[in-house]
């Protein structure tokens, strides 16, 4: 009977150590999480609806923006720097959505700003970011209720040619999928 107690004692205790390690984990996790949420800035372009015309404009427009994006935002030493160069290219950004909107002699305007915005966990392939609330420069077609396009433009991982990294190593870790979340208990029972 004693033994038995023992038994179940241990087992209580390493459930709660397991708790605790797992709740610390997941904290830090959130932390690095809520780091890469402030470190990046998304651009998100809307197209007017999900005929396969307006999604390939969607596509033009996205061109177009990227190309009148100033070397300012993606070369930018910090987010807020990247906001402040993305502000004062609003114009030029927006004229830039409307000229391709024009060039494909559609009737739509776009809508162009920078702003915060909630977007669900996306895994790109190269990298995935964690969900919740980015500065976003949004461009909207028309009713912008088509299906939409996203990358990021700062760090700049959707502009070509560009090189981006998170100005810390668990940011890079997280986004760029060496995370991983190991425990030394478990490790050291595998050794056996």
């Amino acid at each position: 009977m004693n033994r038995r107690r023992q038994v179940l004692e241990l087992g209580v205790g390493l459930g709660f150590l397991l708790t605790i390690v797992l709740t610390l984990a997941m904290g830090w996790r959130e932390t690095v999480a809520a780091r890469v949420r402030a470190d990046t800035i998304r651009l998100h372009v809307l197209a007017n609806s999900d005929t396969i015309e307006d999604q390939l404009l969607k596509l033009k427009v996205r061109d177009a923006v990227l190309a009148a994006l100033p070397g300012t935002v993606t070369e930018a030493g910090t987010p807020a720097e990247a906001q402040q160069a993305l502000r004062r290219s609003l114009p030029a950004l927006q004229a830039a959505a409307n000229q391709a909107l024009l060039q494909e002699h559609s009737g739509q305007t776009a809508a162009v700003r920078l702003e915060n915005y909630d977007f669900d966990a996306r895994d790109y392939g190269e990298f995935a970011l964690p969900g919740g609330t980015y500065t976003a420069l949004r461009v909207e077609l028309g009713a912008a209720q088509g299906h939409n396009w996203f990358c990021v433009l700062y760090p700049a991982l959707c502009v070509s040619g560009a090189t981006a990294e998170y100005p810390t190593g668990a940011e890079n870790a997280l986004v760029f999928g060496s995370y991983e979340v190991r425990f030394a208990l478990l490790d050291a029972l595998r050794g056996l």
